[in-house]
């Protein structure tokens, strides 16, 4: 056994010895920055947080619950020579920077997959608008009124399935909403205090939006037409996002990613915590070393590239390119076929499935935990704070 993975294995084998000590902590990132030289590990999380609370931040529990549920793969006619060397879909569409480039903020929930998939749909709705539609959908919608997503009995912190995300965008559409932000609300249905401060998800779906939004929660909703996989292959991700936009990624985190500050991470120490996505919005190369750049949901405070973070590409490192999901917006307002649904339906289903949505109205009440602002429409609003953690 190589030296130092003795050392790391007497330092994670007692709980008493785990991450959430300070100077444990102080030991992890040395040996991380001694051992390896491709990125650079700090502190990221106040000292009090202890693994376990960082694990909950890992909440993407798969694509599907069932290991053997297809997705349509999209392939690619790939030129290779066209690919460039580096890429950022910021630069690209430059229209829609400020909606790509917004990391936002999942606090202590477990609500990655809900973040991931909804950062994705705002910046390919931005996109195929040519930057005239930037509406914020709402990771609270996702939590709330997603059934399927989270698996029953699981409280809606405690993580969910990216397919089910997309197939609601598809079948139900999701209002807008921001993330939490004290004194504010942003769209129609923002993130609550609860799910980022205290990690515990909603228990019911209210269809409404809060008091002082002036669209009703049916009429805000915007919907996506078709959701698809990109299969593990580097320049097919790579047409994928120069194509159409960024993409969702889900990837396996290990206890040394939390540290991680810049450079290209390449798992160096620690076990695997969970899984976590992600927007992947391009690449590059660094000292040599390819990389994929990705959009966190930790808050801009989280690493040294406000929220970013790049990570070693082509290799399917941390399984990062295993389940590469995106979809295309509608510009109708009405429900498409789920993929989930039209797998499991006949046709006479199927087409209830597609036909168009009730239009309802339905009354304006928020909780009112804090005094509002006039709120903004579906925006993007910048993320703050510390990722809830105090």
């Amino acid at each position: 056994m190589h030296p130092l993975t003795i050392v790391v294995t007497a330092i994670l084998i007692s709980r008493s010895q785990q991450l959430e000590q300070p100077t444990t902590r102080r030991l992890l990132i040395d040996l991380i920055n001694q051992n390896q030289t491709s990125w650079t590990a700090g502190e990221n999380f106040p000292e009090n947080v202890t693994t376990e609370s960082l694990k909950r931040l890992n909440g993407a529990l798969g694509l599907h619950p069932d290991p053997n549920f297809q997705l349509e793969v999209k392939h690619h006619k790939v030129a290779r020579k066209e690919i460039p060397q580096f890429f950022d879909a910021r630069e690209q569409w430059s229209e829609c920077s400020d909606v790509i480039a917004t990391i936002r903020n999942q606090g202590r929930c477990g609500s990655c997959w809900a973040f991931a998939s909804a950062e994705t749909m705002a910046d390919r709705l931005c996109i195929a608008s040519g930057g005239k539609t930037k509406f914020q959908f709402s990771p609270q919608d996702l939590l709330e009124c997603c059934k399927q997503c989270v698996p029953q009995g699981y409280d809606k912190c405690d993580g969910g399935y990216l397919v089910y995300a997309y197939d609601f965008w598809l079948s139900d559409g999701i209002v807008s909403g921001g993330d939490y932000i004290i004194n504010n609300y942003t769209g129609c249905k923002p993130y609550s205090y609860n799910a980022f401060e205290h990690g515990l998800g909603p228990t019911t779906c209210q269809q409404k939006c809060h008091s002082l939004y002036n669209t009703s929660y049916n009429d805000d909703k915007k919907f996506g037409k078709q959701v698809y996989q990109i299969g593990i292959d580097e320049a097919q991700i790579q047409t994928e996002i120069m194509t159409n936009g960024p993409v969702t990624a889900m990837y396996v985190v290990y206890e040394d990613f939390y540290y991680y500050k810049s450079g290209v991470y390449r798992h160096t120490i620690g076990n695997s915590t969970g899984n976590h996505a992600v927007k992947i919005v391009g690449w590059g190369t660094e000292a040599g070393l390819p990389y994929w750049l990705v959009a966190n949901s930790w808050g801009t405070d989280w690493g040294d590239l406000n929220g970013f973070f790049k990570i070693l590409r082509g290799q399917n490192h941390c399984k990062i390119e295993e389940s590469i999901t995106a979809g295309k917006s509608s510009s109708a307002v009405y429900r498409a076929i789920p993929v989930c649904a039209a797998v499991m339906s006949d046709s006479s289903s199927v087409m209830a499935a597609g036909r168009r949505s009730k239009e309802y109205k339905s009354g304006a009440s928020y909780p009112k935990s804090r005094s509002p602002k006039k709120p903004r429409s579906g925006v993007r609003e910048p993320s703050r704070g510390k990722y809830g953690f105090k």
